[in-house]
């Protein structure tokens, strides 16, 4: 739909096109024009003769002597700025000759009397009236809804009205009848494109600036809508020639065709109020903040002025008109103030260049509207591994009040409003173990979100992990702490692949060039060498990457990702914030650090005070004393006070509290010692089969299948150990039942219910580990089990942990000599399970899928030890170097093969590579990175056990047996050990 010219109001906001349905406008654009202007005029070329030859007859020049121009006698006629005058009867309109000569007459800031050259009789050549807002720019931007915005300037003789409204009520004006319009349109959220010619550009910033000072609302929706912002001529800044003031006078006087020096003229401009200098300012923040693209126009200075006043007037116009940001992209148009933006050919350079500023303002636009392809698709989700997490999984629980002193820090402003030379800088948080980093990141991400989130903001949340690009997997490490240097970047790209159209066409150029095989080390050759060292843009204005760095990633790798973290802040508009531990011998410049533990010990003394229960008098001594003690470790503080608590429920006195308080270790480390060291042995030997299974499980257990894990695990593998070493894990022993399970011992459950369960998991924990639901409404049994904290897993991964819960006397030399040992005690927990009499009815050859799954849902952690077995067969050393290819085919093959029929039927294949895809697939992605070449495991494992027991024998075929029975002693030898015995493979 296209409005006519006559149509157009001289007041007001006025739809000039908008696209016919069912096509959704893009954008809107929106033509603000200066002070005396009109919403046609401003804009369009003008009717009668081409623009006078530039020749020394028709040039104004001084002459000797000066003579003073008279004044024509008053008509007190009322004329409106934006429209022609209102005539009386008999009156003519000057002409187009007269009116061109009255313009240039007026007098310079020096006051020079000019005396003005009738031009002699030239021939023109007529030219058509075209009005580019409506002639040319639909077919230009034929997806943009286009409007223009007018209002009067009343004058009386050539002089301003008082009492008018100015340029800041004219923007109150605009700001309302504008968010008016869009919310009856239902575009209150559609992306807005001003373009503001000379003192318009005033009332745009004022508007931008009114709009951020909204709480919500449809006024508040403008700022956040703004999409860009196209000037021509308009005032920034002051220059060494001038001031703000007096580039503003100029554009009034040039637009309006009035004295530059009229006070009136002045007031209504706003040059000499505050506001103009305030909206400056605000506008480079807001420019900053929003990330909204801008573009200058600016008049050239015409060469024909042969006088130096003419010359500096423009100059000074021109140099005001740059913002001095090399965003803006400053182009110069050859034509006067006043004509700069009116256009007689969609060829004319001008025009030329706004519209491809305009194409690519609404092109960034529908970018976010792209809808993936399904080639597309296909990358991304060979881009993202299947159990891989791209976001964080559990909300911030900040304890109220906290957190709250970072948004007060100059630094923080800084990195946040991207100001000076911060635009391009990491925000990097570090702090203690324990300190509340990762729950500060959670706490800044919540605060933005709800402040940037309506303008469309991105907000990207990755956890790194790993120690260097060397180490790609650690000794003990499971699915739930896996290391992989890989990951970080794999999320970043993942996330921000539909939101970067430029990584979108590299990923789907290297997918088809690898065949959709996206490795690790391609993934991390990518970020490193390609992506990050290019300009990186975006349609999302603004994009907020959030980095949590686990406390024990060692320097190495966390100086590397840091380093890659600031290349890719330099090369893009991204906002980066890092959270990590504090690691003194890496210095990054482009960073900007804030040491957590050093700032948030007014948090605690808050939390402390809060919560401590004690009620004697020196109480804010003894909260004084704890925080103190704390060092900014919030986590201390809190377990700290919660056993404090717990003595004071029990009478403890104020004495026993503060010689309590006196005698804790005042760091973390220390702190779980002291607690695990009131258990008493048997307790001890409880934590650690708990420990154990909660820290080095393939996947988080549930608390059902923990119940069951603990009671298959034998609480003194030492003994064992001692005897076959290694070998130990892959003793199964003979078929036994549920009902042989030992119970727990010297504990206060009483029955196997969830709720017992939990009570006893809290006691022999200490509080170190807790449930974690995955939905607001899961069962008890159902939740799975977590550490508090990282830095539990970390006391417990260094063997700190086990070293304090195992037997004074049977302590290990090294601390991998406690994972080994852990693994190999739950490898035997799981074949133990596999191994049982109950599932003999339920799994076999034939079983369906519907049959196997209601299997595994009667019976707890059965999935588990099918799935996680070879993951905890390969996680020691020894047996990840020195495969024991004979001890296993022993084991799987005994009992007429019962071992191996009873895995392949939980599993549902037999089929070898069937058998690996869907152990890899069940253990989270682990067991591949363990069967991969560097290990050297997986040829020695399909050869020996999958290809050489591919074919089940029948039941009642026993042509193939072991020689050694799978038994440890023979006095537990049952008939079906007995079976075996004697026989060969």
């Amino acid at each position: 739909m296209k409005a006519s010219e006559d149509s157009i109001r001289s007041v007001g906001l006025t739809l000039l096109y908008e696209p016919d349905e069912p096509n959704d406008p893009t954008v809107d654009i929106i033509l603000v024009h200066g002070i005396g202007g009109h919403p046609v005029r401003s804009w369009k070329t003008s009717t009668g003769a081409t623009p006078l030859p530039p020749t020394p007859s028709s040039t104004i020049h001084l002459t000797t002597p000066r003579k003073k121009l008279k004044k024509t006698p008053p008509t007190n006629t009322l004329r409106r700025s934006n429209s022609e005058p209102l005539l009386t009867s008999g009156q003519r309109p000057a002409s187009r000759a007269r009116s061109f000569l009255r313009k240039n007459s007026f007098k310079s800031s020096s006051r020079l009397r000019l005396e003005l050259l009738e031009p002699p009789e030239t021939p023109v050549a007529p030219i058509p009236e075209l009005y580019w807002p409506l002639d040319f720019l639909p077919s230009s931007c034929p997806t943009a809804r286009v409007c223009t915005w007018g209002y009067h300037t009343l004058r009386v003789d050539n002089k301003p009205l008082p009492l008018q409204n100015d340029v800041f009520a004219h923007a109150r004006e605009l700001l309302e009848e504008l968010a008016e319009a869009r919310a009856a349109s239902n575009g209150a959220a559609r992306p807005i494109i001003f373009v503001a010619h000379s003192t318009g550009g005033i009332i745009v910033k004022e508007l931008l600036r009114l709009s951020e000072l909204e709480r919500d609302g449809p006024l508040k929706e403008i700022i956040l809508s703004t999409s860009g912002v196209v000037f021509f001529a308009s005032p920034h800044r002051a220059t060494e020639h001038c001031t703000l003031l007096d580039a503003i006078k100029s554009m009034a006087g040039a637009t309006s065709q009035m004295d530059p020096q009229d006070s009136v003229l002045q007031q209504l401009s706003g040059a000499h109020s505050l506001l103009a200098e305030l909206g400056r300012q605000t506008f480079v923040r807001l420019w900053n903040d929003f990330n909204f693209r801008v573009k200058t126009f600016q008049e050239s200075i015409i060469p024909t002025y042969r006088f130096r006043e003419l010359r500096v007037e423009a100059t000074i116009r021109r140099l005001a008109s740059f913002i001095g940001d090399p965003r803006e992209n400053a182009e110069t148009i050859g034509a006067l103030h006043d004509d700069l933006c009116k256009f007689a050919s969609p060829d004319d350079h001008g025009y030329r260049a706004l519209a491809s500023t305009l194409t690519r303002m609404i092109d960034s636009e529908q970018e976010k509207r792209h809808v993936l392809t399904s080639k597309e698709t296909e990358c991304l989700a060979a881009l993202v591994r299947p159990h891989s997490t791209l976001s964080e999984t559990h909300p911030a629980t900040t304890y109220p009040g906290t957190c709250l002193w970072l948004y007060d820090l100059h630094e923080f402003a800084a990195w946040h409003h991207r100001s000076d030379n911060n635009k391009n800088k990491i925000l990097w948080i570090k702090g203690q173990s324990g300190c509340g980093k990762t729950i500060l990141l959670k706490s800044l991400r919540r605060r933005l979100e709800r402040q940037w989130a309506p303008a469309g903001a991105s907000f990207i949340w990755t956890t790194a992990e790993g120690h260097d690009t060397t180490t790609p997997f650690s000794s003990g490490t499971s699915q739930q702490h896996q290391v992989n240097p890989a990951n970080v970047y794999r999320s970043l790209l993942a996330q921000l692949f539909r939101q970067d159209p430029g990584l979108r066409k590299a990923l789907l150029t290297l997918h088809s060039k690898h065949q959709g095989d996206f490795d690790e080390a391609l993934i991390v050759s990518f970020f490193a060498d390609d992506y990050i060292d290019q300009r990186i843009q975006t349609p999302t204005r603004r994009t907020f990457l959030f980095v949590d760095i686990p406390d024990d990633a060692c320097p190495a790798y966390v100086e590397e990702l840091v380093c890659r973290l600031s290349q890719l802040a330099r090369n893009s508009d991204f906002s980066i914030c890092v959270a990590s531990a504090v690691h003194h011998n890496i210095e990054e410049a482009n960073t900007i650090s804030i040491v957590m533990h050093s700032r948030n010990t007014d948090d605690i003394l808050r939390y402390v005070n809060l919560n401590l229960v004690a009620e004697w008098e020196d109480r804010n001594q003894t909260v004084m004393h704890l925080g103190q003690k704390a060092g900014g470790v919030f986590l201390w503080a809190e377990i700290v006070v919660n056993i404090l608590n717990a003595a004071i429920a029990e009478g403890a006195s104020q004495d026993l509290i503060d010689y309590t308080l006196a005698e804790l270790p005042g760091d973390l480390f220390g702190l779980y010692e002291w607690m695990l060291s009131t258990l008493n042995d048997a307790e001890r030997a409880e934590s650690l089969v708990l420990f154990q299974w909660a820290l080095l499980a393939a996947c988080p257990l549930r608390l059902n299948d923990l119940l069951l894990a603990i009671r298959l695990t034998d609480p003194a593998p030492l003994s064992a150990y001692s005897r076959l070493g290694p070998f130990m894990a892959l003793a199964a022993g003979c078929p036994s039942s549920l009902r042989d399970l030992r119970p727990l011992r010297n504990s206060e459950i009483t029955s196997d219910t969830p709720a017992q369960f939990h009570r006893w998991l809290r006691a022999r924990s200490i509080g170190l580990l807790e449930l974690q639901p995955s939905s607001p409404n899961e069962p008890l049994g159902l939740q799975r089990i977590h550490p508090i904290h990282s830095s539990v897993r970390s006391f417990f991964l260094s063997a700190r942990g086990f070293a304090c819960l195992a037997p004074p006397n049977q302590l290990l030399s090294t601390p991998e000599e406690y994972l080994d040992l852990a693994h190999y005690t739950l490898l035997a927990a799981c074949l133990r399970y596999l191994n049982m009499r109950d599932f003999d009815q339920h799994l076999t050859s034939t079983t369906t899928q519907n049959q196997r799954t209601l299997v595994l849902s009667s019976y707890p952690f059965l999935g588990y030890a099918a799935h996680s077995l070879l993951f905890h067969m390969l996680s020691p050393r020894f047996f990840r170097y020195f495969f024991p290819q004979r001890e296993v085919l022993l084991a799987f093959s005994a009992n007429r093969m019962r071992l191996w029929r009873r895995w392949t039927a939980v599993l549902g294949t037999a089929e070898p590579e069937e058998v690996m895809g869907r152990l890899d697939e069940g253990g989270g992605g682990v067991v591949g990175g363990l069967l991969s070449p560097v290990f050297g495991a997986r040829f020695r494992l399909e050869r020996k056990v999958v290809h050489d027991t591919g074919q089940e024998p029948d039941d009642d075929d026993d042509e193939q047996r072991v020689d050694e029975p799978a038994c440890e002693s023979p006095e537990h030898r049952g008939d079906e050990c007995g079976e075996s015995n004697g026989q060969q493979v």
